[in-house]
């Protein structure tokens, strides 16, 4: 039995630079540019202030971590489409920006007493982890409380804190929430319908404060420090060692110095406010919202998720907004909104890209990477229908991980942009294989297509242009293209800090205080 599929190829999306110059790959775009801006929308950072929190050793270490990159660093690959060498940061090349670090802007974590503490422990994994936190969100609040901060922080952190709060062999299962036998018999009960007496108001003094606890280092920091409203960049000192000694570890090192130094360097840009490129030939009346749901891991009530909205403007401009509680369906296990919830999420998403954009959009796309229920399309059109004539699109991304591929002739695989229809208002999308314009594939693997089932206004074509040129927006690394979309790829990330924060505590709302 023969099957005959309509494919069609879409060009790589161009990225826009400075001067509105254009490039395909964000590293050449860079090197030869500079980051992204145009006279008439204010001028771009022109220098960095970089504050430093760690033991001394640690300090040390990401200050040649910062003057390696604002030097030229060679790639030891051969490939060079692929692995570039990186230009340097600094006042003279096309970044146009000079990176400054003071003593003012450092706050010093002690080996004996504050690490000492972690290597020791405190109670649980997850009490250590949560002292830890504490330990790096304090200087924080210390840098932040001094008359002159910097724009960005870096975290650095040693082995002991790599060890004992992040992913190790003391660490394993931190991570999983753990219900108490309390906890447990709680919900039993009022699964059965139980009340308690603080559903009537009664309350009992508790005569010790539970003891708080983090799940994950990263995302835990993350959030706590949100309310200073600086961002911070976190670095481990394993890959600080490995980094500035790469002629000695190269064997056993996964990143080189040059590759390691272009992502760097463009988080910090991007943290800075900068914006190192943006996509070229994007609808500008466009609002994208990506929609998911995360754990929250403060509930002990394993059923509820809480919802979460990403809202993009055409320049990747990245926009957070915490939803509320839904159940997750017993059978499908899938967590969707009701009608009302989702007509109150998405007017949220709309006012907050009005007073971003300064315009009504006149589309809204929305990517979700499950099928959309009837209560959510109803109630996601009731918020649009209120701006008046917008188009829309409805569109679930999956990702595919089966034994079917789709070949081509030759050695390398599917071409990266390649779309494959199967009905009216489904088809394939590959958003990784090989790419001309890097000479190359960088996977590992043979490449699956992201399955895509759309229901609105647009063309398929236009759909799938959009997707793939939203895997290009990722600032949070300087490769040529991410497997998701960033609408669908950044609502992981953000999830994970959100889960570690109370509903109640203070929420930035741009995407470079996330990643």
């Amino acid at each position: 039995m023969t099957i005959d599929f309509e494919t069609t190829y879409l060009p790589e999306p161009d990225l826009i630079f400075g001067n509105k110059e254009e490039d395909k790959d964000p590293r050449f775009g860079l090197k030869y540019y500079g980051p992204y801006h145009y006279p008439t929308e204010g001028s771009p950072p022109e220098s960095i202030k970089i504050g430093i929190i760690g033991n001394k050793n640690c300090t040390e270490m990401a200050i040649k971590i910062i003057k390696l990159i604002q030097n030229p660093v060679k790639s030891p690959k051969s490939n060079h489409w692929l692995f570039p060498d990186y230009p340097g940061m600094n006042e003279n090349n096309p970044f146009r920006c000079k990176l400054h670090t003071s003593s003012n802007w450092n706050e010093s974590i002690s080996d004996i007493y504050d690490l000492g503490k972690i290597e020791q422990g405190v109670g649980s994994m997850n009490e250590t982890i949560a002292y830890g936190v504490n330990l790096y969100a304090n200087k924080v609040k210390q840098i932040k409380s001094e008359d002159d901060v910097p724009n960005v922080i870096i975290c650095a952190l040693p082995k002991v804190v790599e060890k004992y709060c992040g992913i190790s062999e003391f660490t394993r299962g931190a991570k999983k929430v753990v219900l108490t036998q309390l906890e447990r018999d709680h919900n039993e009960k009022e699964a059965k319908g139980q009340t308690f007496l603080d559903q009537w108001g009664v309350t009992i003094s508790e005569e010790e404060k539970p003891k708080e606890k983090s799940y994950d280092f990263r995302n835990s920091l993350k959030g706590k420090v949100m309310k200073y409203g600086i961002p911070i960049q976190l670095v481990k000192e394993s890959t600080m060692d490995q980094i500035l000694n790469y002629e000695k570890l190269q064997n056993i090192q996964k990143e080189n110095p040059a590759t390691f130094s272009w992502n760097f360097s463009t988080a910090l840009y991007y943290k800075a406010n900068g914006k190192p490129w943006r996509l070229a030939k994007l609808r500008q009346d466009t609002c994208y919202v990506g929609i998911a749901f995360f754990v929250d891991k403060h509930n002990p009530k394993t059923e509820i998720q809480i919802s979460m909205a990403q809202v993009f403007t055409h320049n990747g401009e990245g926009l957070v907004l915490r939803g509320s509680e839904v159940e997750v369906d017993e059978y499908s296990k899938q967590a969707n909104l009701k009608k009302d919830q989702a007509t109150s999420l998405m007017r949220r998403a709309l006012k907050k890209y009005i007073e971003k954009a300064k315009r009504k959009p006149a589309k809204v796309v929305i990517h979700k990477s499950s099928k959309f229920s009837l209560d959510e399309k109803t109630g996601f059109n009731d918020a649009i229908y209120e701006l008046g004539n917008t188009e829309k699109d409805f569109v679930a991304i999956k990702q595919i991980r089966s034994n079917i591929n789709f070949l081509r002739l030759g050695n390398f695989p599917v071409l990266r942009g390649t779309m494959i229809d199967i009905d009216a208002n489904e088809f394939l999308l590959y958003t990784s294989g090989y790419s001309p314009r890097i000479r190359s594939y960088a996977g590992h693997r043979i490449p699956n297509p992201l399955r895509i089932v759309h229901e609105g206004d647009s063309q398929k074509t236009e759909v799938a242009k959009e997707i793939l040129g939203l895997t290009k927006l990722d600032w949070n690394t300087t490769s040529f293209s991410t497997f998701l979309p960033i609408t669908i790829k950044f609502a992981s990330g953000v999830g994970k800090i959100l889960s570690e924060l109370n509903e109640d505590n203070e929420l930035q709302d741009h995407y470079r205080f996330f990643m």
